[in-house]
């Protein structure tokens, strides 16, 4: 496997700022494109400052939360702000609306409605983080497998460890193993073992897999076999633990069909028991004439 060459600028500013544009050198702002656009910039820095003042942009969860994500602040400081804007404008242009129809509403309560929406756009933008970062990191737990495969495939055929290490992280694409050729090209040029910066990897974007394999294989030293057992082992241990989480998620996938499935049949039948009970309400107001038997010769 030939390794990718990789610029000096690229390799430094890995080094110097490590987690700055998933592996390329590249600050996460500037690597996306939205952000060439000066009046982007501009926005975007309004919205850093304005996050900042109302102490949103110190929280240290949030960054944990956009680290992983690869997400710039100032991306998610624009779309704070963009969600706010649309929140605030959005009850006054429905007012608006009314009132040129002839419904007239009070300004206290326009007012009211605009600071709800517009609090509730502000908000808006950090309620699918969690979920997202959950699938960022299960997507790097797949990578994750691949690249330990890869490992033991080259350590099976006399390679060495760090030859291992660096020819199955240049194999594969994506932002998991940018992460893990960044961490590999720090510990080369620090000095510092592989496993070192590994485990610092795992624990920065929240991914223990990663740091239980550096523990494991740090434990084994430098004795090959032991660290091909290890890391074959850890391996099999992930692919496990995918082929639950699948299964898992495919279970709680299907109880949630349940809910609009149970809502759909209860609502055909109120729908069809109000008709029949219609029907029974508008017949009782009709005369029943009980027959007679006429006796007379």
């Amino acid at each position: 496997i030939q390794p990718r060459p990789t610029p000096l600028l690229v390799t430094l500013r890995a080094v110097r700022e490590p987690g700055r544009g998933m592996g390329t050198g590249v600050p996460r702002a500037e690597a996306d494109g939205w952000l060439s656009s000066p009046l982007h910039r501009r926005v975007a820095r309004l919205a850093t400052r304005l996050m900042a003042s109302v102490g949103f942009g110190e929280s240290e969860a949030l960054k944990e939360q956009l680290r992983v994500l690869d997400k710039p602040i100032e991306r998610h400081a624009y779309e704070k702000l963009l969600g706010a804007t649309v929140g605030f404008l959005l009850p006054i242009l429905m007012l608006g609306t009314m009132a040129a129809g002839g419904v007239s509403v009070s300004p206290l309560v326009g007012l009211g409605l605009s600071i709800a929406f517009g609090a509730a756009g502000f908000l808006y933008p950090d309620l699918p983080l969690g979920e997202q970062v959950k699938r960022r990191q299960q997507s790097f737990r797949h990578a994750l497998s691949s690249w330990l495969d890869l490992v033991t495939i080259i350590l099976a055929g006399g390679g060495g460890i760090e030859t291992a290490l660096a020819g199955a992280a240049d194999a594969g694409d994506g932002w998991a193993f940018d992460e893990i050729r960044t961490a590999l090209r720090r510990a080369d040029l620090t000095g510092r073992t592989p496993w070192d910066l590994l485990d610092e990897l795992g624990a920065t974007i929240g991914v223990d897999e990663l740091r239980e394999l550096a523990a494991s294989v740090a434990l084994a030293g430098g004795q090959g076999a032991k660290i091909r057992q290890s890391l074959a082992a850890k391996a099999d241990a992930l692919r496990a633990q995918q082929g639950a989480e699948i299964e898992t998620n495919a279970e709680e996938r299907t109880e949630k069909m349940i809910v609009p499935v149970t809502v759909m049949i209860v609502g055909l039948t109120l729908f069809i028991g109000f008709g029949a009970v219609d029907a029974i309400g508008t017949d009782g107001g009709g005369t029943f004439v009980t027959p007679t038997t006429d006796l007379a010769p």
